[in-house]
């Protein structure tokens, strides 16, 4: 497993999902229960290596604009629906946040991603997952106060207050 197989995997399950997190959640979770154990594990370290790389404060205050407000978890459960949109949606949002006016929509969730793995490994061994990465200690880049949002991600802020 591979970057570009975990890219063609989560592409494959939103069109199985057509719109529906959950079902698209389902999708992988089948998909990846055919694959072999070390390939699941190696899909589990890639997705958790891209929800370290979305741990950043601008993301989080997309995520507090979109969903009116975000806790620690809720912030988990955005990154993982902002990798369910895909390799283009995801880098994009990376570079800009403010990009995900034109995809998300108010709980903007994906929890049930955090388990697809898992999920799968354990119905294909019958054991739990080992533990493929860390999670960082604090989001990069700068934090934000709820009065500098409007100023910071215009877009976001008029599409979704």
């Amino acid at each position: 497993m591979d970057v570009s197989a975990f890219w063609a995997l989560i592409d494959a399950s939103r069109g199985a999902g057509a719109g529906d997190i959950e079902a698209q959640v389902a999708a992988l979770t089948d998909a990846l229960a055919k694959l072999p154990p070390d390939a699941i594990i190696a899909f589990d370290g890639i997705f958790r290596d891209h929800l370290a790389r979305a741990y950043r404060w601008d993301l989080w205050a997309a995520a507090y604009i979109i969903n009116g407000g975000c806790s620690d978890d809720g912030f988990e459960y955005f990154r993982s629906w902002l990798i369910v949109q895909g390799e283009q949606v995801f880098n994009a949002a990376l570079a800009d946040p403010e990009t995900l006016v034109d995809r998300a929509e108010p709980d903007a969730e994906g929890e049930g991603m955090l388990h697809a793995a898992s999920e799968a490994f354990d119905a294909c061994v019958g054991a739990k997952l080992p533990l493929t990465s860390a999670h960082p200690p604090e989001p990069a880049g700068e934090r934000w106060s709820e009065d500098e949002l409007p100023r910071r991600f215009p877009r976001l802020w008029s599409m979704f207050t």
